[in-house]
């Protein structure tokens, strides 16, 4: 039997105590990695009941990898529960070989085909995303046409398993959530947020993509247009589980809102300002300019030939800049960019923003709800607070927030509307309800005392590292 703890991704360093029946206790596994050990569960027909010590949490079926009742043993015949049993025994030493590498200095390293990888994930999460990053790697290498050097070790992605041991081990700093080093032997670092799969693997995308237009040229920095543009373009990409592929140049609903956002209050970037300016506006505009070129069939041989020529063509005038890298101007890009495209007279350039404003306007398409909240969420990283919580309070009257958006909503508004805010913790209790910290925030703001008490109790029973710090997250020092 495993000693009563709750196994999240991040893998504690706990004990395993198997006794002679590995179903002794209810044991739940969970898809996107986790176990759950030790509190009396319940199967039913859409949620599986656990009950904990300071209350019941019900968690979706869908949600569910496998189940093991100690109560499935009871009235068996032997060869049927000995067969249960087996199972059990299967599961529990997969437990077994994750937590004796949870800790980063004993972490799985392995090769794939392109790539090194070290991480402290499940091993059957991190196979997921090394399956979806050679399939991204085939998709940019054939249309970028580039070569990784043989010689060469392959890049190293340090995966881990949550934002508190990427902050602690990988030495990112701020709010980072990832990061690619250029330099030596290249290294990428990540983290597996488990609330947010879909983000995890846009990051993951978008980072890999510096990696590969370093292919390009690895004597060579790409500027930051197009450089981060067209890392948010991969970083688009999405996995369909069904039809096994992956699905690039998808729609960025946050940027694309951001982009609107800004039309809407009077800023309307032309292609030169977009080129010529290294700012924010790169993961925006530079973003939404990508999407066009690569989407029209009269641009996208030209600016493929642009890219590529940024760190190959001769004609291109780089210079050496920082860490000895060749590098170009804003303004040499700029005269590069109309040399493959063919621009040559001003007008030609008013003709091009004026299809790309139109594109903007026509062919990119936000659904609902979803890319108001990524867009606060971008906003909340970029340290605009009026605008995240105008952003969040439009995405949640449309039709609701995720449980993240919930709680980071909440975090916004907490002081100047508790009563807002208690609401959106409870929403996210309701979204994720093996999440400790949304219990615990739900607790502090609860009206009864007593009821909040518990649910301060539960949310550490779920995570015992939530409510080290009780801080109020003041809405203060608003900027826009």
């Amino acid at each position: 039997m495993l000693g009563p703890f709750n196994y999240q991704v991040s893998l504690p360093a706990v004990c395993l105590v198997l006794l002679a029946s590995p179903l002794q206790a209810d044991i739940l596994l969970l898809k996107d990695g986790r176990v759950i050990d030790g509190p009396m569960m319940e199967r039913g027909e859409e949620t599986c009941t656990i009950h904990f010590k300071n209350g019941d949490v019900l968690v979706p079926n869908d949600w569910v990898e496998d189940l093991f009742l100690a109560a499935d043993l009871e009235g068996l015949a032997k060869n049927r529960r000995r067969s249960l049993e087996k199972q059990g025994e299967e599961r529990l030493e997969q437990i077994e070989e994750a937590l004796a590498h949870a800790e980063w200095g004993n972490a799985y390293e392995e090769e794939t085909s392109n790539f090194r990888w070290k991480y402290t994930l499940p091993k059957r999460v991190a196979e997921m995303f090394q399956d979806r990053l050679e399939s991204y790697y085939k998709i940019f290498a054939k249309e970028w046409r580039v070569k990784r050097d043989k010689r060469k070790k392959k890049m190293m992605i340090n995966f881990f398993a949550n934002r508190k041991e990427f902050m602690r081990t990988s030495g990112a700093g701020g709010g980072a959530l990832a990061y690619f080093m250029f330099l030596g032997d290249y290294d990428l670092c990540c983290f597996y947020d488990r609330l947010d799969m879909t983000s995890t693997e846009m990051v993951l995308y978008h980072e890999a993509s510096h990696y590969l237009q370093k292919l390009l040229n690895e004597d060579f920095k790409m500027p930051h247009w197009p450089g981060e543009g067209i890392a948010e373009y991969y970083g688009g990409a999405l996995w369909d589980p069904k039809k096994k592929v992956l699905n690039v140049g998808l729609v960025q609903e946050g940027r694309l809102t951001e982009v609107q956002n800004d039309i809407a209050s009077g800023e309307l970037l032309t292609v030169e300002q977009i080129v010529l300016k290294d700012a924010y506006t790169d993961y925006t505009w530079g973003w939404a300019l990508i999407h066009f070129f690569m989407n029209d069939k009269t641009l996208k041989k030209g600016f493929l030939k642009y890219a590529n020529g940024l760190a190959n063509d001769k004609k291109v005038n780089r210079q050496r800049g920082s860490f000895n890298l060749q590098m170009v101007t804003p303004e040499e890009s700029l005269r590069y960019l109309r040399e493959c495209l063919k621009l040559t007279e001003d007008s030609d350039m008013e003709e091009l923003t004026q299809r790309f404003h139109t594109y903007i306007e026509e062919d990119l398409v936000i659904e609902g709800a979803a890319g108001l909240e990524k867009a606060g969420m971008g906003a909340v990283q970029a340290g605009k607070r009026i605008r995240a919580r105008r952003l969040f309070s439009e995405a949640n009257a449309e039709g609701g927030l995720s449980a993240v958006g919930c709680y980071q909503y909440a975090k916004l508004v907490r002081s100047s509307d508790k009563n807002l805010a208690r609401d959106l913790y409870r929403q996210a209790t309701e979204l994720a309800p093996l999440t400790g910290t949304y219990w615990y925030e739900f607790g502090r703001l609860h009206t009864d005392e007593e009821e909040g008490k518990r649910f301060k109790a539960l949310g550490k029973e779920l995570d015992p590292e939530v409510g080290v710090y009780d801080i109020d997250f003041e809405d203060s020092d608003d900027s826009e």
